[in-house]
């Protein structure tokens, strides 16, 4: 009885962890078996291997095979173990002879030929090998630009089995492993050509909502506009990507990774993502999950922006499902047979009007809904999810006559936000915003003054707000102080702050009907 094993990686949403592949074989009649809660397409492999061991003119007739996937609590899905199970099975009978340590790893499913081909969700695989510290790793033959943080990991790309071997024995080097030419994929180009966005200076009037969404797209904080038809509610939150920072490295490559396993196609590699699902979506295309789960749109969102445009017209068990993202920044999905974690780190802003017909407290057109059916619209927002929105602005319908003037532009906006975020990454070590970061290290880097604590308490005592609020007032106060490179929360900031918590009360209590 001979036992080998080689190193590999599994996913568990987007969280990987390392796969010892164990292989024992004995002289019995043939066989060839897979344990370790293997799915329906990781069975398949048994094929594919078996197909790659006769490619390989290796006899194996009389041998039962056993390989061992462990862990083996976790569920194991795909083609990824492919090309680690033929290895283990050749290590096994005798077959290579070369170092393959438990420092090395191999991902990447094979073909019938003993190729090495790429799989769905590759690229999130290999990321967590990196962060695994795997010292070699060998993947099929891919674009290897998309991974920028290798420091202390050697990438290497190879076409097949016969070359991986090779390399193994030492009769190959690394830049003659291809069989056939690397082909670069256009959607992994940086260069790609984008739609363009709408600038704010397409935007007439509303500068108490452009101001808002300075300080939301600075610090990570969510926004609600409401307000009649017409009036630039999805004309404003379609020019909300155009203040944002474009995207890092690093942001890029998770966010590739996440529609790798959404099986959807990244819209560009330096502009943060907008999602926009439909009212009528359902609960698993927003929040992610399915029979085999994948990522839903508050994870497509991440680094970006959620938009619910006509918020009041999606179903209010699902906007309720929005809490946990909201508070947490991840979305656990629970079946019989898996639980998965995916992240959702993203910005909410979302549009709804007043009431079903949208007119209500109009100057210009009457409302036609009942009391009851306005009350009902408005319920559909909770208020435990507006208690996690920033902002609540009522906007008016805007006279070109009277919006009219100077509008700033989204370039100008930008840069200020980018500086703003910039100081928050050097204030915290890491890129964390200030609505996003624990609220202990807010205190230790920049802590409000006592005279500052005890104006905070007052309002809060007056308005009669929760602890919640006042550590909301502080996130927003301290984003506003970084737009003006301020070290420290000002006087200025925080009651700004207060303004618009006043004024995001007011509206709240409108849209509520109180």
């Amino acid at each position: 009885m001979v036992t080998s094993s080689v190193m590999t990686v599994g996913l568990n949403g987007m969280d990987g962890y390392r796969v010892k592949v164990e292989v024992n074989t004995r002289t019995d009649k043939e066989s060839f078996v897979i344990v370790g809660l293997p799915d329906a397409s990781v069975k398949e492999s048994k094929e594919r291997v078996w197909s790659a061991l006769y490619e390989r003119k290796c006899c194996i007739h009389t041998k039962k095979i056993t390989v061992n996937l462990s862990p083996p609590e976790f569920k194991k899905t795909g083609p990824g173990y492919d090309a680690a199970m033929v290895l283990a099975v050749l290590k096994a009978i005798g077959k290579l002879d070369g170092e393959l340590n438990e420092d090395m790893c191999i991902i990447g499913a094979i073909s019938l030929k003993c190729d090495i081909e790429p799989f769905e969700g590759i690229v999130p695989v290999i990321t967590n090998a990196i962060k695994l510290g795997f010292k070699k790793i060998f993947i099929p033959p891919i674009n290897t630009r998309i991974f920028p943080n290798t420091i202390g990991t050697e990438l290497i790309p190879v076409s097949s089995i016969s070359s991986l071997i090779s390399y193994l024995k030492g009769q190959l080097k690394a830049d003659h492993l291809f069989s056939f030419p690397i082909e670069v994929n256009e959607d992994v180009s940086l260069t790609a050509e984008v739609e363009p966005q709408i600038d704010f200076q397409s935007v007439i009037g509303h500068p108490q909502a452009k101001r808002a969404l300075e300080i939301s797209a600075a610090g990570g904080h969510h926004v609600l506009l409401s307000g009649p038809p017409g009036c630039g509610k999805s004309m404003l939150a379609e020019a909300f990507p155009s203040i944002f920072p474009d995207l890092s490295p690093e942001e890029t490559l998770d966010l590739y990774g996440i529609y790798q396993l959404g099986r959807e196609e990244l819209p560009s590699m330096t502009r943060r993502p907008m999602r926009h699902p439909h009212h009528s979506a359902s609960a698993i295309s927003l929040l992610g999950g399915g029979t085999y789960p994948r990522p839903g749109e508050v994870s497509l969102a991440r680094y970006g922006i959620l938009f619910l445009d006509e918020m009041g017209e999606f179903s209010k068990k699902t906007l309720d499902m929005l809490r946990q993202p909201l508070e947490n920044r991840r979305i656990t999905i629970n079946r019989a047979k898996q639980t998965v974690t995916y992240p959702a780190d993203f910005t909410l802003i979302a549009a709804t009007n007043p009431c079903p017909c949208g007119h209500q407290g109009s100057s210009q057109r009457y409302c036609v809904c009942t009391p009851k059916q306005i009350a009902t619209y408005q319920q559909r927002i909770s208020g435990p999810i507006l208690d996690r929105i920033d902002f609540v602005l009522t906007l008016k319908n805007v006279s070109l006559k009277n919006g009219m003037g100077m509008e700033e532009g989204s370039y100008a906006i930008k840069e200020r936000v980018t500086r703003a975020r910039e100081m928050q990454y050097e204030r915290y070590g890491e890129r964390l915003l200030n609505n996003r970061v624990p609220f202990q290290l807010i205190q230790s880097k920049c802590p409000v003054t006592n005279e500052q604590l005890e104006y905070l308490h007052q309002v809060c005592w007056d308005n009669k707000w929760s602890n919640r609020t006042q550590i909301k007032m502080i996130r927003v106060a301290r984003t506003i102080s970084d737009l003006s490179l301020e070290k420290e929360i000002s006087d200025s900031s925080l009651k700004e702050a207060v303004e618009w918590k006043l004024q995001s009360q007011m509206d709240s209590d409108h849209h509520a009907g109180i």
